[in-house]
């Protein structure tokens, strides 16, 4: 891991005074593991009361089950880290619009394989933690319209994650979703609309619907032992 973090100061460092003002750039607070750049004209904001050297990696190898293949970046919107962020390699952030907006809360984690294509606003509140293979889509880049030619619905909507939620490998966002705080969502779940549910709830299904409540990961004590 040292290694790695080694050899991508040059391309960090690039990134960081690219995006940041120099007081915060200095410091490189983001370390970006194998960066494949299709747009850079965006903006990149560390909301945070403290900047720490690699408080926020983008493409870091986690887990070997998937390629350590760094992360696609097409930014073009606004992008704002509240804190520490750490999102895992074979990874990809599309925010396609110069008012999009996509925001990270403090300690946010995804283990790999983050699919993240923002056209509107996406928010992740604090504590989030995502597993492999998910993607969150706000938008569904195209509109239907009924046999008169009217168009139904506007083909976005945000999507918000609140504070402490666990979503599992293989989950699948689109727009209109928000999951109340300290949720669990199992994997290959799809979520499609605004869960009016209790905090400490388990959803689960195509569309993900209500299975249990009064549950919760709690990440700083989660380990199985065999």
């Amino acid at each position: 891991m040292k290694l790695r973090t080694l050899l991508a100061l040059v391309p960090s460092l690039f990134f960081c005074l690219k995006y940041l003002p120099f007081r915060q750039a200095i410091k490189i607070p983001i370390i970006i593991y194998d960066p494949h750049y299709y747009c850079m004209r965006g903006k990149v904001i560390i909301d945070s009361p403290v900047i720490t050297f690699g408080m926020i990696r983008l493409g870091i190898f986690i887990t070997n089950q998937y390629p350590n293949s760094g992360i696609r970046w097409h930014n073009q919107g606004t992008i704002v880290f509240k804190g520490r962020a750490a999102i895992g390699a074979n990874s990809a952030i599309t925010v396609l619009r110069e008012n999009s907006y996509l925001e990270f809360g403090d300690n946010f984690g995804n283990a790999a394989s983050l699919r993240l294509n923002c056209d509107y606003r996406i928010i992740f509140c604090k504590n989030v933690r995502i597993g492999w293979d998910v993607s969150v889509m706000d938008s569904a880049m195209h509109r239907i319209k009924d046999l008169d030619g009217n168009f139904l619905g506007k083909g976005y909507e945000e999507v918000i994650i609140e504070e402490n939620v666990w979503i599992a490998s293989q989950c699948l966002i689109l727009q209109g979703t928000r999951v109340p705080a300290y949720s669990i969502v199992a994997a290959r779940s799809l979520l499609n609309k605004y869960y009016d549910i209790p905090t400490y709830s388990l959803l689960a299904g195509i569309p993900a619907r209500l299975i249990k409540t009064g549950v919760y990961r709690d990440i700083n004590d989660d380990k199985i032992l065999i």
